[in-house]
């Protein structure tokens, strides 16, 4: 069987624009967000009975990441929070009190925070 290289789209022509990858969103220039950058940002996970933010977290917390996400940022508040990606706690990262810290989690299902001492955590998803 012969090798068939596939079709590249034409560049586009004098008057045209160029691809904006179906859909993304485009900046001031008209040139399409690619990367970590997102569309906008949303404060509460994917559950039925959503976890907003702030959230109070008393010992441990699961967040469900959204389809769409591309990043977690995480603040807590009062005491500092363990964000981990497995839900045994035993591999974390600890975000100290009043530290905000951005994590990529758009191949997650789940992020797990726990905490020493009730905390408030706020959060929020960038979203692609």
């Amino acid at each position: 069987m012969a090798y068939n290289p596939p079709t590249f789209k034409q560049p586009p022509t004098s008057g045209q624009t160029a691809s904006n990858f179906s859909g993304l969103r485009t900046d001031g220039n008209r040139v399409a967000m690619t990367g970590v950058l997102g569309n906008f940002i949303q404060t509460q996970d994917a559950t039925g009975t959503p976890v907003t933010s702030p959230v109070t977290v008393n010992t441990t917390k699961t967040i469900v990441v959204p389809t769409n996400a591309a990043q977690f940022t995480v603040s807590p508040v009062t005491n500092p929070v363990q964000v981990s990606e497995d839900s045994t706690q035993t591999a974390y990262f600890a975000v100290p009190a009043g530290q905000t810290v951005t994590f990529d989690c758009s191949n997650m299902t789940n992020i797990y925070l726990k905490t020493g001492g009730s905390t408030v955590v706020s959060f929020y998803f960038n979203m692609v």
